[in-house]
């Protein structure tokens, strides 16, 4: 078995998601207990797009030359294994034609964006997915009352019987996040829901376009 190990959010929370704020040494940090998720099972074929899919690559060393890798930071793609192809670009903004992919998966992206960005990224979503295909969403719970400055979730992720990744994924804590969120997000732009798991850190969607 091959193990990745890279903790994200030691780096880019620092450059990143405070954008410009001054990184004092005593802010709180919370770290959700690891969460296991299982990808080994679920087989994507066609044309797929991943959504922030920069940094470790979870679905393009789970689905291969047919990803294609989205991500607003160069630094973050120049991470990502050489699998597939690989471009720097907004989700808010998809530059594809209307109705090209099978699959659009979006693994520990939606927390990085506010409400009003994930809405206008669904809609072109919603565009850019041939009619029955499919939606996929692997995303953090982060509480309505917040008791820190930053927070992580530790993940450690099976991609195959040969490949488990361990990583870490750290946000500023500035909004709530659960699946009826999501959800209800997904359904207002036209998807319709298939099938989705929660527990008490994290939750997964799956939705189809009509």
């Amino acid at each position: 078995m091959i193990k990745y190990v890279h903790y994200k959010y030691v780096i880019n929370f620092i450059i990143s998601e405070l954008e410009g704020e001054v990184v004092k040494s005593h802010m709180k940090t919370y770290e959700t207990p690891k969460q296991y998720i299982d990808l080994s099972s679920i087989k994507l074929s066609g044309r797929i797009l991943d959504i922030g899919g920069g940094g470790e690559g979870v679905i393009s060393r789970h689905s291969g030359h047919n990803v294609i890798a989205i991500d607003r930071r160069a630094d973050e793609l120049a991470e990502t294994p050489d699998i597939g192809t690989k471009i720097i670009m907004d989700a808010c903004n998809l530059n594809f034609i209307d109705k090209y992919f099978d699959h659009i998966t979006c693994f520990y992206t939606l927390m990085y964006m506010d409400l009003p960005e994930i809405s206008q990224f669904l809609q072109e979503a919603y565009r850019v997915l041939k009619s029955g295909a499919k939606l996929w969403v692997w995303d953090i719970i982060i509480p309505t009352i917040k008791t820190a400055d930053v927070f992580i979730a530790q993940l450690q992720v099976k991609v195959s019987e040969e490949q488990t990744i361990t990583t870490g994924y750290g946000v500023t804590w500035r909004r709530e996040q659960s699946l009826d969120i999501i959800k209800d997000l997904c359904e207002n732009a036209g998807f319709i829901y298939h099938e989705g798991n929660e527990n008490s850190e994290s939750f997964s969607l799956c939705f189809q376009r009509q």
